[in-house]
């Protein structure tokens, strides 16, 4: 059975449940004028995709038993017309004729539901139906005037539906302006995209005054693409009159439960698409205002909003079976509101100020669609040591400089910093230091968790240091990075004495920030530190007084080395060397030393890494003196930001195996490695690589020892590097 419509004092007793079901919800709505409902939120998400609203007009003008197309298209222009429905012969729309299917429906009209390509999952289709009715004429308690029908492209069965609600306001004596709903989310799902015919509403026809006669239908579709951006969606129905009886009238509505994103909104960031009805294009005085800000576009004027227009951004949506620019008393209109009408950054609400001087109409639906804002967090991991002399000497003291920040749009929620140390350094206690950080008071922190923004884990063969930064931080939770925002931690560790007989290993150090976008998406990044050990005169010192060393990603997927020297011995050239994973290195330029000098000399080298497909490059200098011998400088990293590779890799951690799913650009044979912290390979296998997605296995990984590892995936041209952890 569908919702029986309501007398009066039901329908006082209908809003105070109402209210207090919005109460309950935390949901406001403030308005100046009586309701049939209180506008309210029937759908509320953050996700990958967006809103389409669509739909037409049910009833046209009949002049001498033909359509009067000049009427029912004179506001193509700038949505103004000389016509308007008040007083003029109102007939169905009927385009699927009186046979078959047809015969079913006294009217009928379609229109086109538009998605973007790739893969659409519908998440809610709302169906609305209305017009002005004459009470004697429909009895809207009965089953057989709640039901409207739809079908699929246009041919074929309908299908009934069956209003879930009605709302219902009185015009005039002896008749009423109705607004009925019901969701449909299913039928969409079955059918998708594509032109949907819907028909049979009870609606009057004829010529009469005080409005005249109105009718039509609207869906509005939420749908889920993982090609789309992340989207803050919220889907607002209800009813209400705006009419002045001949005194200028305003009534204001608090739509409350919106969730801008932080950062900037431009134009196009945020959508805004309403459904009214019995708008007339021939009646200036009535307006919209959002926020206190006067709207209107190219075919909504300032002066005339509600005009009987479909339109986006100020096109006539022409997707649609009868094409009329007037649909004479039915508005249906998206248009874009990131700009110029008070939509701020973490906005919860939005005020909408309905006006008339003359006309009367009857806002029945708003969607809201604003672009979830991104961040770019990055973390850059630097170590000194206490020699200065860029070597790791057994016992030696490092020093870690994690720095970073937020440089996207977005707020980063959440931020955590974690460092879980190789097992080739011992933690130096109370060594934690916030150099500045937002949120969080500089200073040293202490090693125990849970009352400070740091600690020192030891957990078995996991030695992990934590530091929660950004406004908000608490002992237990990251907080925010706002735009812009930056941060500096340290901390120490010794390098560890590998045993009689043997060398300091090259010491690799990864740490990472994570945090989440305003929209849940979680987001990360890595920065390597690797510091070469000595063990020898051949890796000693640069007989060099090296002043700077720096890397920078310039735009253009072009890395620039920087280093600069204060005293110069003997020194013939500078060799560049690239590496993919930190541990082989390869010759890619050389620079001409300056010989003997006590000068400032400064140099550069330029890195073209195009077609560079890992996600960190690291790099060393070789300076090499005129007699053959050769010492090298620290070991900097890089990371790349190539949107082209995409990889997957789960479990990670992992026990026993892993399933990697990985774009590759060719056909070809290439061979994965699994590399531990020390730099030997403890698995080898080839694998046969096609262009476009593969699904690769590697099992029988159970033996392996706890611990950080990476995998390479290496092929003739090319390395791709990434971290992984054994639990």
């Amino acid at each position: 059975m569908g919702i029986a419509f309501l007398n009066k004092i039901k329908l006082k007793k209908q809003i105070r449940i109402f209210s207090i079901l919005y109460l309950f919800f935390e949901l406001s709505c403030i308005v100046a004028i009586g309701q049939a409902r209180p506008y309210g939120l029937v759908y509320s998400d953050n996700i990958k995709g967006g809103t389409a609203i669509f739909g037409n007009t049910l009833l046209q003008v009949i002049n001498k038993d033909t359509v009067n197309t000049i009427k029912m298209n004179d506001n193509s222009v700038n949505g103004n017309s000389i016509y308007g429905n008040d007083n003029e012969n109102m007939k169905n729309i009927d385009i699927d004729g009186n046979s078959g299917y047809g015969s079913a429906t006294v009217n009928s009209s379609s229109a086109d539901l538009i998605l973007p390509a790739g893969n659409n999952v519908i998440k809610l289709a709302r169906l609305y139906w209305g017009g002005r009715i004459r009470n004697a004429d429909f009895d809207l308690t009965a089953d057989s005037n709640q039901i409207i029908k739809i079908r699929k492209d246009t041919a074929g069965a309908y299908s009934n539906v069956m209003a879930q609600g009605i709302d219902r306001i009185t015009i005039v004596s002896g008749y009423s302006q109705y607004q009925a709903y019901a969701d449909i989310t299913d039928l969409v799902k079955s059918n998708g995209a594509g032109t949907y015919e819907v028909g049979n509403a009870p609606l009057s026809t004829g010529a009469i005054d005080n409005g005249g006669n109105n009718g039509g239908w609207c869906i509005t579709v939420v749908y889920e693409n993982d090609s789309s951006s992340y989207n803050s969606i919220r889907i607002y129905d209800g009813f209400q009159q705006v009419y002045n009886n001949g005194n200028p009238l305003a009534s204001t509505v608090t739509l409350s439960g919106l969730n801008v994103p932080s950062g900037v909104l431009e134009a196009g960031d945020a959508k805004m698409g309403v459904l009214a009805w019995e708008g007339d294009a021939n009646l200036n005085g009535d307006y919209l205002k959002i926020n206190s800000n006067l709207f209107s576009n190219a075919t909504n004027q300032p002066d005339n909003v509600w005009n009987g227009t479909i339109t986006d951004n100020g096109i006539n949506v022409t997707s649609k079976n009868p094409n009329y620019t007037n649909q004479m008393g039915l508005d249906i209109d998206q248009f874009d509101v990131g700009n110029g009408y008070g939509i701020s950054a973490n906005a919860s609400s939005v005020t909408l100020e309905f006006g008339t001087t003359s006309d009367k109409y009857f806002p029945g639906l708003f969607t809201f669609t604003i672009k979830m804002k991104d961040p770019t967090i990055s973390l850059d991991n630097t170590v000194s040591d206490a020699n200065n002399n860029h070597l790791a000497d057994v016992n030696e003291v490092l020093t870690y400089t994690l720095t970073g920040g937020n440089n996207g749009p977005g707020n980063a929620n959440s931020v955590v910093i974690t460092d879980t140390l190789p097992s080739t350094v011992t933690y130096v206690l109370n060594s934690l230091q916030v150099i500045s950080a937002p949120g969080v008071t500089p200073g040293i922190q202490t090693d125990v968790a849970g009352d400070d923004a740091a600690e020192y884990i030891s957990n078995g063969l996991y030695k992990t240091i934590q530091f929660r930064i950004g406004t908000g931080a608490t002992s237990t939770s990251g907080g925010t990075l706002a735009p812009n925002d930056t941060y500096e931690v340290q901390f120490k560790v010794t390098v560890n004495n590998p045993g009689v007989g043997k060398h300091v290993p090259s010491i690799l150090n990864i740490a990472r920030i994570k945090a989440q976008s305003d929209a849940n998406v979680s987001f990360v990044d890595d920065g390597t530190a690797i510091i070469s050990p000595n063990n020898g005169p051949d890796n000693g010192p640069l007989p060099v007084t090296m002043v700077s060393f720096t890397t920078s990603l310039l735009p253009g997927q072009k890395v620039k080395l920087d280093w600069s020297t204060s005293m110069e011995i003997n020194c013939n050239k500078y060799i560049i060397e690239r590496s993919f994973d930190g541990n082989i290195f390869n010759e890619i330029g050389n620079v001409a030393g300056g010989g003997t000098t006590s000068l400032f000399h400064s140099y550069s080298f330029m890195d073209d890494v195009s077609s560079v497909l890992n996600s960190i490059i690291y790099y060393r200098i070789e300076e090499v003196d005129f007699d053959g011998k050769s010492s090298y400088s620290k070991v900097l990293s890089v990371s790349i930001k190539n949107e082209s590779r995409q990889i997957i890799i789960s479990p990670n951690p992992f026990s026993s195996y892993l399933n990697i799913n990985m774009e590759w650009n060719k056909n070809e044979i290439i061979v994965a490695r699994l590399i531990n912290t020390q730099g030997s390979e403890v698995i080898s296998k080839k694998i046969q690589m096609s262009k476009g997605l593969n699904y690769i296995s590697i099992d029988e990984l159970s033996k392996l020892p706890s611990g950080n590892y990476f995998i390479q995936f290496v092929s003739g041209a090319e390395t791709f590097t990434q971290k992984i952890i054994k639990q």
